[in-house]
């Protein structure tokens, strides 16, 4: 042998061909299995001690220490506590407790909310089956599903969930619904003797059945390959946790804010610290004076802000259906660029229906509908009776009879037992007037020939009311067109020649490149007891069905086209379905990726990401887990969607509608939008602080205002001003603009330089009342008040003012609650310098009417010429 062989032939038993592609008698040697007995009870718990137990492992579930300790990792928050042990260490024990609560507020709003919400990704776990039947010791026993072990024979039926990831040993008409873990809607046919490549996707292993998924229809025996975190689902667990949690947009640009904030604090004091020396003053008053002007730089209130702003997002979107998992989520949304929507469960209902009903020569569609009741059935563009049409009467009744699932009303709807297809049947004949269970007792069932993955046909021996027995047949389109030598025209039967059938099969031809799943039905009558062949049928049509698209789903895309969020649909489904579905929905095909695996979604996540985009992505199956944790805001269904993906995501949609996301990311807009206005007036009004201060201090005053006082405005008056400009109204083209560019900070040169000279201005309107009152009566309490008294009451109105930058206040929309503000501050400052306890902790004093009116003079010029300047912009 020469040497490449022998290196060939070591890789080959490096990687032996995977379970699915094995033979039964290979995997049974390979896991040391024996179909018939099973696994001793000694070789059981020898292997479950070198494997260990069955359970998917936990995923990180959040500990309540670390979702606190989020809430104190931005660089803002960081400085402030920074200030508040400064405080602290110089003696100022109020400014200190101050600061720190409101840095307890923030952080109480921001674990509240997300603590609520948040439940663990451990939840995977959930998904594994308590209970299962294995073959052990030659007797067939119930086990928690727990002790299985690899080798262990487990016996599945319908009804029954897989516990474990198995190679099917036999199988009889066995189908498994793999939605959760393929995306795939339809249920799965498997087939033990099946031939399967070792290349073949997850989706297209037939002789395999997985942990998580659930058995519909038929019988199997299976010798499990896999338990625990080897299994398919234990795999996404693994890729979920790798894909791990990232910032958001918001949380990027505050990161970054808090950066330039602590340059600025540090140049101000530098600056005011030298200029202090300068002019002779004691040094260690200018370092107190230096750190209560670097915290006048600091926002304080800015963080508890964003946690009201997002918060209130939150609320709104509960109320239309959306629930946020995490804070900063609700922000991203607005700067969504792409959405990589899953089909199956999110566009689509992951619900199999009958679409159309195929007679030779017409074609009737059927519209379900919320209630099969209600269902309308149209043909050539009008409606039709369906009760009057012998011919589809006659195929839906076969349809019904040659069926193994059931149907029966519900207090929700109607439930559904076995094969989601034969339930499909059902529906529609109940939609077409035939009851079913009526169906049974009057054609009762003598015998059955099941399904099988050879013949690709089932059949239903039943006697007729008048006394005739009739062979009832459905199965694949060709195999049937191929065993009938006839075909029925309403009550005449016509013999079917080659150019009839070759009618036939370009029908079902033309159905199928519509992404439709096709049945045929046929019958013939059992004169001879003795002929059990299924030859010589008599063919009644093709029905044609399909997951149907989500109402709602085709205008909620074209909202986001026009608003510029691009759409991607991903599938685990095969092409020309894909395709069709995306033809309802206005998708072009480039827009479509399909048979797409959790790894392929969680890569396209990552390399949109790479690209700039911000990336929403929705689902409802444990496939889509990973992705979702992965992308900038991960969209969950609610209500029919699996507990993983709930949990991976940022958002949940209760009513699992596409379309609130359209309404989820306009309120994202909304809420940036006024975070703007706001980060412009709290820096505006804060600026006007830090100029007032440093004007006054190097013209050879005393500081206007006191530590206290500068911490009362902070956290205090900037409060009211800012929630009314977070709830103020949605401008009305906010759908009709492009996504905002996530790299885009809060605040850009052109928006800071309209800060610096609003800054100046109001703190020019500040000081003309300090230096007034000072010129008049001196330095003293009585200055300080009236500059105090001025700095708040200039809040409210340069919030008026931040409403738009480019649309005078007098054109906007109505905000009652800037109003509310003006009131409660001047109600609020009137108790800060009368009620005596407020007074001496602020070291304010009474002022005269005359005052007052000072002080309304110095507040309203700057605002008055701001939106003079702003109503000039707008008229050139």
């Amino acid at each position: 042998m020469t040497q490449a062989t022998s290196a060939r032939a070591g890789v080959a038993q490096e990687q032996p061909p995977p379970f699915h592609a094995l033979g039964v008698a290979d995997v049974l040697a390979q896991l040391a299995g024996d179909a018939e007995h099973g696994l001793d009870d000694r070789e059981a718990r020898r292997r479950l001690v070198r494997d260990g137990p069955n359970r998917v492992a936990s995923v990180g579930e959040p500990r309540a220490w670390r979702l606190v300790a989020r809430q104190f990792r931005s660089l803002v928050v960081l400085l402030l506590l920074v200030a508040a042990i400064l405080a602290l260490a110089l003696g100022e024990r109020a400014e200190a407790i101050t600061i720190l609560a409101a840095l307890l507020l923030n952080a109480a709003l921001g674990f509240a909310s997300e603590w609520r919400a948040r439940v663990s990704l451990a939840r995977l776990r959930e998904l594994a089956v308590p209970e299962a039947v294995v073959r052990r010791d030659g007797h067939v026993r119930t086990i928690a599903a727990s002790g299985l072990v690899p080798g262990d024979i487990v016996v599945l039926a319908a009804g029954a969930r897989v516990p474990a990831d198995a190679r099917l040993v036999r199988s009889a008409r066995l189908s498994v619904t793999e939605a959760a873990l393929t995306g795939e809607s339809a249920p799965v046919d498997k087939d033990a003797a099946a031939r399967v490549e070792a290349a073949a996707s997850l989706a297209e292993r037939r002789t395999m059945v997985h942990v998580g998924t659930a058995v519909v229809a038929g019988r199997g025996l299976a010798v499990v390959t896999a338990t625990g975190d080897h299994t398919e689902l234990g795999r996404i667990g693994q890729l979920v946790r790798q894909a791990g949690d990232r910032m958001t947009p918001l949380e990027r640009q505050v990161e970054t804010l808090g950066r330039r904030l602590i340059v600025l604090a540090l140049a101000v004091s530098a600056v005011v610290g030298a200029a202090g020396v300068l002019h002779g003053e004691r040094l260690g008053l200018m370092v107190e004076t230096a750190i209560t002007l670097a915290i006048a730089a600091i926002p304080e209130g800015l963080p508890a802000i964003v946690a009201v702003a997002l918060a209130g997002g939150l609320w709104r979107l509960a109320r239309v259906g959306a629930l946020v998992r995490r804070l900063p989520a609700v922000e991203t949304l607005g700067a969504t660029t792409v959405i990589c929507a899953d089909k199956t469960g999110t566009m689509t209902e992951n619900r199999m229906t009958v679409a159309r009903v195929a007679l030779p020569g017409r074609t009737i569609v059927v519209h379900h509908g919320g209630d099969p009741r209600r269902a309308r059935f149209v043909e050539g563009g009008a409606a039709t009776d369906p009760r009057a049409d012998a011919g589809l009467t006659w195929l839906l009744t076969v349809a019904a009879l040659a069926n193994d699932a059931g149907i029966e009303p519900a207090a929700d709807g109607w439930r559904f037992h076995g094969d989601p297809l034969e339930a499909a049947l059902l529906v529609t004949a109940v939609a077409a007037g035939l009851e079913p269970a009526t169906l049974a007792r009057r054609w009762p069932r003598h015998r059955e020939v099941p399904f099988s993955s050879e013949a690709r046909m089932m059949a239903t021996l039943n006697g007729t009311p008048e006394g005739r027995r009739l062979w009832l047949v459905k199965g694949a389109p060709g195999v049937l067109i191929a065993r009938s030598t006839s075909w029925q025209d309403g009550a005449v039967i016509r013999p079917l020649d080659e150019d009839g059938r070759a009618r036939l099969l370009e029908q079902n031809r033309l159905l199928a490149e519509q992404g439709f799943r096709i049945l045929a039905v046929a019958w013939r009558e059992n004169q001879d007891p003795s002929d059990d062949r299924l030859e010589a049928l008599t063919f009644l049509g093709l029905v044609a069905l399909a997951d149907p698209v989500r109402a709602g789903v085709a205008e909620a895309i074209a909202h986001c086209r026009e608003a510029g969020v691009r759409i991607i649909m991903l599938t685990g489904d095969q092409r020309s379905t894909a395709e069709s579905v995306g033809r309802q929905l206005g998708l072009p095909p480039a827009a479509i990726r399909s048979r797409v695996s959790p790894e392929d979604k969680l890569e396209m996540v990552r390399g949109l990401q790479a690209e700039g985009e911000v990336v929403a992505m929705t689902g409802d199956g444990v496939n889509d887990a990973p992705a979702l944790a992965r992308a900038d805001i991960g969209v969950a269904m609610g209500r029919h969607g699996t507990d993983v993906a709930r949990d991976a995501a940022d958002l949940v949609l209760t009513d699992d509608n596409f379309a609130t996301i359209v309404r989820a990311i306009a309120e994202g807009r909304v809420i940036y939008a006024n975070l703007r206005k706001v980060t412009q007036f709290l820096f505006s009004c804060n600026l006007s602080e830090i100029l007032a201060i440093f004007v006054a201090i190097v013209a050879g005053f005393p500081a206007p205002l006191l530590p206290l006082q500068i911490l009362w405005v902070n956290l205090v008056t900037d409060i009211l001003p800012a929630v009314a400009l977070i709830r103020d109204p949605a401008e009305p083209d906010v759908m009709r603009r492009p996504p905002r560019d996530p790299r885009r900070a809060l605040v850009t040169w052109r928006s800071g330089g309209r800060i610096v000279v609003e800054g100046a201005l109001l703190a020019a309107g500040v000081l003309s009342a300090y230096f007034w009152t000072t010129w008049q009566h001196g330095a003293g309490a009585r200055a300080n008040t009236v500059a105090f008294l001025a700095l708040v009451l200039i809040h409210p109105l340069q919030a008026l003012h931040c409403r738009s930058t480019h649309a005078p206040a007098w054109r906007l929309p109505s905000n009652p609650l800037i109003g509310v503000s003006v009131v409660t501050l001047a109600l609020g400052q009137w108790a800060a310098t009368s009620w005596p306890p407020l007074s001496s902790l602020l070291g304010t004093v009474a002022v005269p009417l005359a005052d007052w009116f000072v002080v309304g003079v110095a507040v309203l010029w700057p605002v008055i010429l701001f939106e003079i300047l702003k109503a000039g912009r707008a008229r050139g």
